[in-house]
């Protein structure tokens, strides 16, 4: 029966695309149903009513093609995206000017912590932006059935979904980390010193990685749970 399984899952990534993503699919996919038929036998079940369970548990594999792909399956609407695109844009745009309104009263010499304080406050609005525009991604709204292939389209989307919010929250940190550079450099003349800024957004972008990966980990744990 075990041979059956894997001829089946032979036969239905017949089509797949020719990716390395599509091999390790089938391979997980595979070792999943196998481990699910094992338990159904140690649980009582026949090999043939195992074996049918098992299968009719599959579901249409070919929903799962465009997600395995060389390219990334998790894309926003097209509204989104312009939406995402515009408050990208303004935010930038707004760091540039609070970037001026800085190097003015700066090069001024008049009113510099006025100068500090109102570029600060300026920085707020695109910051929020972006964290606005780095939580756009939905969540992924599973089927009434609850087949494998439901399964591992939820879990490719919400990988999906993390690394894309984790691109979002790098970009900002570097945005930020840009604008305080300059400014704490501007203020201070330290310029052999300001440098390590960028030492701490680095460490701040590791941080945010490990607590991705930690989740993912975490989640895929939950999810091998729920699979059994």
């Amino acid at each position: 029966m075990k041979e059956k399984i894997r001829q089946h899952f032979n036969m239905i990534f017949t089509d797949a695309p020719k990716t390395r993503k599509a091999i390790d699919l089938k391979d997980e996919m595979m070792q999943s149903a196998l481990d699910k038929y094992d338990d159904m036998v140690a649980d009582g079940y026949s090999e043939e009513d195992a074996y049918e369970n098992v299968i009719q548990s599959i579901g249409d594999v070919t929903e799962l093609f465009p997600a395995v792909e060389e390219k990334n399956p998790f894309v926003l609407s097209e509204q989104d995206r312009k939406k995402k695109a515009l408050l990208t844009s303004i935010a930038t745009g707004i760091y540039i000017f609070a970037g001026a309104v800085f190097f003015y009263f700066a090069a001024d010499g008049r009113d510099s912590q006025f100068g500090l304080v109102l570029t600060i406050l300026l920085c707020i609005a695109p910051t929020v932006m972006r964290v606005y525009a780095a939580n756009m991604y939905p969540d992924y709204r599973r089927k009434e059935e609850q087949d494998m292939v439901e399964f591992y389209k939820e879990i490719g989307y919400g990988r999906n979904k993390a690394r894309a919010v984790r691109k979002s929250i790098n970009s900002i940190i570097w945005s930020v980390t840009l604008v305080l550079y300059f400014i704490i450099s501007f203020v201070s003349w330290q310029w052999n010193i300001t440098w390590i800024i960028f030492l701490i957004a680095l460490c701040l972008q590791a941080i945010v990685k490990l607590v991705f990966e930690l989740n993912m980990d975490e989640q895929s744990f939950i999810d091998n749970v729920k699979k059994k």
